[in-house]
């Protein structure tokens, strides 16, 4: 493995923990010191947005101050929330992820 590998892949976000909470499973990520969480949790009421929701926030702030978006399936709900989360990512000072990472380790934890 060659340094620059190395100092790559400690830069890569990854999934720290995973749990569940109420109707949701959780996800902890990490990037160097940014810590990102997401929860994926079905519809539970007909007058949900759409058949899954999505929500990410970071350490330290509260999930009601979350980015939140419904998809059709969980990958389309984060999709959107990527999306969301890049749009307003000057305004509410967000840091920059790459969510097809985030979706990428999601996928190996069976998540999407």
């Amino acid at each position: 493995m060659t340094k620059e590998d190395e100092a790559a892949g400690r830069h890569a976000i990854r999934i720290t923990d995973q749990f569940r909470k109420e109707d949701s499973m959780v996800y902890d990520f990490r990037r160097d010191e940014d810590r990102l969480t997401i929860s994926v949790a079905p519809r539970t009421t007909a007058e949900d947005a759409g058949e899954w929701r999505v929500r990410a926030w970071m350490r330290g702030a509260s999930e009601a101050e979350a980015v939140t978006e419904w998809g059709a399936t969980r990958a389309e709900a984060l999709q959107a929330v990527g999306r969301t989360w890049a749009s307003q990512r000057l305004e509410r000072n967000l840091p920059p992820f790459d969510w097809d990472a985030i979706a990428a380790a999601l996928g190996t934890v069976r998540a999407l």
